[in-house]
């Protein structure tokens, strides 16, 4: 009897060990190593490519400590394999109000900053992909292409969820006066967005213009001061997306003239600045405008010339007396300028370009003397698309021109009758 209740007290042990210590073990174990194998990791990384829509990928994915994991170059791409983001080091920490997520540094570029845009607008609407808000935190933000790094410091962006709606505000580390705040508000009527901007301090010019879905052209040492308020509606046909209004002031700084010159396809150097004296949006266009952009010590390729004489009416002054005109000015070095100074004004109607200070109608001065003048008149924006597109000199089409350029500038301001396309 003895010998039959010890065995059956052992196998009870033997059991109670097996249940109490050696299976939460091996299942502690298992678990620790599936988090270390890469099917851990292409589980996670996939379940954030289907939320966030874009394909996923890391080196590596460590979980450092409890609620916190740390990826390694991590990438953004498309479904074509198309890069869109890169960061090189990610830590994410699981808390009961959202995740925080901290990038020790962040290189990015027009690319990216459309990324993080997109990706933002869609968190503010749409809360069954996104149901949790979160925090980001970017300890060091370089903007700008591989070679002509831009260090902004630090970067905040907060993810609030509230009865009310959603928000974002991004604001610098330490903070400061400049930070964006993005709304999305529910009401009767439907959902509205709500944007403000306030940049007392100075961002990229080109960075702000990625932002609001602009081409950027100032330059990479450009910088913006001002602020910026819009709200947006949804559109109901063009495939979706939202109609934009609202308006800002300003100023932009070290602007590039070869830059303002390419877009329209030609050259020009010196910098300059840009005053934004008032600027009105309505449905994502410009509905109006008025601005101010002064240089010193700089050149006019002759090609912008010629295209400024043809689509504006300018004409070249006293100090281009001596040029040579005719098939061999086309030929000729850039005209060099003292000093240039001008304002254009855009409406419903149409654009003007008109000459400021003391020089009156001239829009650039050399040794004293008028190099380029204006007729300070008004033309229409079918007449005002032709500074982007190739055109034979001294002649205007009756056509809107079809050059991908004038297409994309014309997209951006107030809408002009239809018109059969140029050829180009």
């Amino acid at each position: 009897m003895f010998v039959e209740r010890s065995a059956a007290r052992i196998r009870l042990v033997r059991i109670l060990f097996v249940l109490v210590c050696l299976l939460p073990t091996v299942g502690l174990v298992g678990w620790a190593a599936y988090r270390r194998s890469s099917l851990s990791r292409d589980s996670l990384l996939s379940a954030w490519s289907r939320t966030l829509g874009v394909a996923v990928t890391a080196d590596s994915v460590e979980n450092i400590r409890p609620a916190v994991m740390r990826l390694r170059n991590v990438a953004l791409t498309t479904a074509t394999n198309r890069f869109l983001l890169g960061v090189e080091v990610v830590e994410v920490e699981t808390r009961d109000q959202g995740s925080l997520v901290r990038l020790p540094s962040l290189a990015i570029d027009q690319t990216g900053v459309t990324t993080l845009a997109r990706l933002s607008l869609a968190w503010l609407t749409e809360a069954v992909r996104f149901p949790e808000g979160g925090v980001i935190e970017v300890d060091s933000l370089t903007w700008g292409a591989a070679g002509l790094p831009q260090p902004q410091g630090g970067f905040r962006m907060e993810f609030v969820v509230a009865d009310t709606g959603r928000a974002i505000r991004i604001r610098r580390e330490p903070a400061d006066s400049d930070e964006l705040r993005l709304r999305a508000v529910a009401s009767s009527a439907g959902l509205r967005l709500e944007a403000e901007l306030i940049a007392e301090q100075g961002l990229p010019a080109d960075l702000a213009a990625a932002v609001a879905g602009w081409l950027p052209n100032f330059g990479d040492a450009a910088v913006i001061r001002g602020s910026l308020q819009a709200t947006a509606t949804p559109k109901t046909e063009d495939g979706g997306g939202w109609r934009w209004s609202g308006g800002g002031q300003g100023v932009v700084t070290d602007v590039a003239l070869s830059e303002l010159a390419e877009a329209a396809g030609q050259q020009a150097n010196g910098e300059a600045v840009l005053q934004i004296e008032d600027l009105a949006v309505e449905d994502s266009r410009i509905a109006a405008a008025r601005m101010t952009l002064s240089a010193t010590e700089g050149e006019l390729g002759r090609g912008l010339v010629e295209r400024l004489i043809t689509v504006f009416g300018c004409r070249l002054g006293p100090a281009a007396a001596t040029l040579v005109t005719g098939e061999a000015w086309m030929a000729g070095p850039p005209l060099a300028f003292d000093e240039a100074s001008f304002a254009v004004s855009l409406d419903r109607s149409g654009v003007t370009l008109r000459g400021v200070g003391a020089a009156g109608d001239t829009l650039a001065v050399l040794g004293g003397r008028g190099l380029l003048e204006t007729k300070s008149t008004k033309i229409g924006y079918d007449r005002f698309a032709w500074l982007f597109a190739p055109m034979i000199p001294g002649a205007i089409p009756a056509t809107i021109p079809a050059s991908p350029r004038a297409v994309e500038v014309l997209s951006h301001l107030p809408e002009v009758p239809e018109a059969p396309a140029g050829r180009f």
